[in-house]
């Protein structure tokens, strides 16, 4: 109801059988479920990519129940990684990294100017509503 084109939806989750399918279910339930349209799901953190970068070493195997478990190994193999096997810095960094790719800074910029000139504008009408009525409500007390 935004408006807005695209809805990107940035997902962080674990890197194991379900947690690389939760971006694409997520979007599909918001789409099927509430009738979003336009959602872009963009899985930012934990991958296959960032398990090599941060040379991340898996101590659990990928579990035989997950209805996404044959699709998973065959990708990548049984081992499977915790979102938490990041520090929070490296997960801060590529989280913004994340929005930094997707965000129009400048158009963002643009509205947080425009608020604050709204906020502004709003404040003084507020004051002489506020005088106004309580005028009012002196002379009406007469």
């Amino acid at each position: 109801r935004s408006g807005k084109e695209r809805f990107i939806l940035l997902v962080v989750s674990d890197f194991d059988p379900d947690g690389e399918e939760i971006a694409h279910s997520l979007a599909r339930s918001l789409r099927d479920d509430f009738g979003v349209r336009g959602i872009e799901p963009i899985k930012v953190a934990l991958t296959a990519e960032q398990v090599e970068q941060f040379n991340l070493v898996s101590d659990t195997e990928a579990k035989l129940s997950s209805s996404n478990y044959r699709k998973f190994v065959a990708r990548y193999g049984t081992g499977v990684f915790e979102l938490e096997a990041l520090r929070p810095a490296q997960l801060q960094a590529v989280v913004q990294a994340a929005i930094d790719s997707v965000l129009d800074t400048e158009a963002f910029n643009a509205e947080l100017e425009q608020e604050k000139s709204d906020a502004a504008s709003l404040a003084g009408v507020r004051g002489v509503v506020c005088k106004t009525l309580g005028t009012w409500k002196a002379e009406g007390a007469n």
